[in-house]
């Protein structure tokens, strides 16, 4: 198997090598760095925007691989057993809390559009925001300066490969035994690649569960008028067992309504678990503690500096914690939906780890035989 997958990834590498030199040309070496880097950039996005896409593209299967009634009937089924575990384990507390925000604080219009427009948004930024990093990163790099002033050989890196496809500690420690870094050692394309992979992973497992497990959300147990773009009914018509407010279709948002032609085209109504806000929102979390490092360890910790650094990082908690608020009192998610988002982040978090240090700890043991050969 590890010799069919390299086999598989030198294919892949020569592929590419091709499809850069018929573009380019075989004797322009800046110009292949610069067809090279607008390749990586269409990859990127494209795999980027068809994760966002996720969610429609649930509804589009649902809606033309099944009959409606049918997919309805199990997201019913499925919304009525998490209820009852909440229930049971006394987490089942989404309608009092949404009828005490409403008699306290209400501001629907606010909260809607906070459900509507800041998850995809944040998410977006963050995502630009990594992927630039690595594209300055990559501009700055000696080997793209020598190609920039056309001298040089494109094959010439002052970072060593070992490094660039590794998760592990710095050159530095490579004559003792192997240690295995944390996220600082890594290159900034390395991070953007770990994020990434962490993001659009957690993405795809959760598009799995819109397939596989529909969930009718709160708000729709106790709606019996409200109809998707073909006309069929959505909601679960539980007027005597629940009373949630359906907080958009009652106040609507600045942004889109649930009546809206195109969000009843595209939107999957039952695609509720796990939660994608949840889990876009800690990804977001975790990525900004991981960029911006330390809370300035060096600093003394009664320091003013010290704390506002500290603030700096550990703030962007605040920001899942209000959108998991948010999902619940609008009656878009279950508290057990957000449970799931986070089991489903962790997850897929320990797995990208797990397959970096995986990949360090067999490039290791290579550079161990290498060096005992004789040869």
């Amino acid at each position: 198997r590890p010799m069919m997958k390299r086999r598989f990834s030198q294919a892949l590498k020569q592929l590419k090598r091709k499809l850069v030199v018929g573009i380019a040309g075989p004797s322009s070496h800046q110009r292949q760095a610069v067809v090279s880097l607008a390749l990586l950039a269409l990859t990127e996005v494209a795999l980027l925007a068809l994760t966002f896409c996720t969610n429609f593209l649930s509804a589009y299967i649902h809606n033309t691989a099944e009959v409606f009634r049918g997919f309805r009937l199990r997201s019913l089924a499925n919304a009525q057993g998490i209820v009852a575990f909440e229930r049971m384990t006394g987490l089942f507390f989404e309608q009092p809390l949404q009828r005490w925000h409403d008699s306290r604080f209400a501001g629907w219009s606010f909260w809607n559009t906070y459900y509507a427009g800041v998850h995809p948004v944040v998410t977006v930024i963050f995502l630009v925001f990594l992927l630039m990093r690595m594209f300055a990163w990559k501009l700055t790099r000696v080997n793209w300066k020598r190609l920039n002033e056309g001298s040089g050989s494109p094959e010439y890196s002052p970072v060593p490969a070992e490094f660039e496809s590794s998760y592990y500690s710095p050159p530095a420690a490579a004559a003792a035994a192997p240690v295995y870094g944390t996220f600082a050692d890594l290159t900034p394309a390395q991070q953007y690649r770990f994020l990434r992979a962490v993001w659009v992973l957690g993405a795809w497992i959760a598009f799995l569960g819109f397939l596989f497990i529909p969930v009718m959300p709160p708000r729709l147990l106790p709606v019996c008028d409200f109809f998707n773009a073909a006309g069929a009914n959505v909601g679960a018509c539980l007027t005597t067992e629940f009373s949630f407010i359906d907080t958009i279709g009652a106040h609507g948002s600045l942004l889109w309504d649930w009546n809206d032609e195109s969000v009843k085209t595209l939107n999957n109504p039952y695609a509720a678990f796990p939660s994608q806000h949840t889990i876009f929102a800690a990804w977001c979390a975790i990525s900004w503690i991981h960029v911006f490092g330390p809370a300035a360890p060096s600093l003394p910790v009664r320091s003013v500096r010290y704390w506002l650094r500290a603030l700096l990082r550990w703030g962007i908690v605040v920001y899942p914690m209000v959108t998991v608020y948010c999902i619940v009192i609008t009656a878009n998610h279950y508290i057990s939906d957000a449970l799931g988002g986070l089991v489903v982040l962790a997850f897929s978090y320990a797995a990208v780890h797990f397959y970096y240090v995986f990949k360090a700890r067999r490039l290791a043991t290579h550079k161990e035989l290498s060096a005992a050969l004789p040869y």
